[in-house]
């Protein structure tokens, strides 16, 4: 489902779906983000990552206290990395009751952000790739055609 291009803001060129969408403005980088990062944080950082590009194509939107990832909108998002693990989120467009969920936030009828921990590479199992494949249908907006 193609909805249109989407729009830059002029000043920090990030990509959003909507025009003019809020956002924190400026530049940042992957690099910043896991600068002083330990290797066991890098490596669960690295994973991730891993599993969402698998998913298809991606826009990395790192940001100043997060990394992001989107097609057209966001759909998951690093928000903490240490050496004892990552907090991170997936946005589904039903609400999925489950242990590993640490909160969950309804932002819209059909936009609710699932936050999790991850504390090893192990944790980054099937049941994460399949949290991010459904994100990844969020990320493409395909949740709103129906």
């Amino acid at each position: 489902m193609n909805r249109g291009a989407l729009w830059k803001c002029p000043i920090c060129k990030r990509p959003f779906a909507n025009q003019n969408q809020s956002h924190s403005c400026g530049r940042y980088s992957v690099a910043e983000f896991l600068n002083g990062k330990s290797d066991r944080a890098i490596a669960i950082f690295n994973r991730f990552a891993e599993m969402i590009e698998a998913c298809g194509p991606i826009i990395t939107a790192p940001a100043k206290t997060r990394v992001g990832f989107q097609v057209r909108m966001i759909f998951a998002a690093v928000n903490r990395l240490d050496d004892s693990g990552m907090n991170a989120h997936v946005i589904l467009a039903r609400r999925v009751e489950h242990i590993r969920f640490t909160k969950i936030e309804s932002i819209s009828p059909k936009n609710h952000v699932h936050h999790f921990r991850i504390t090893s590479i192990e944790e980054l199992n099937q049941e994460v790739e399949g949290w991010l494949n459904e994100a990844y249908k969020v990320g493409c907006q395909e949740h709103l055609k129906k």
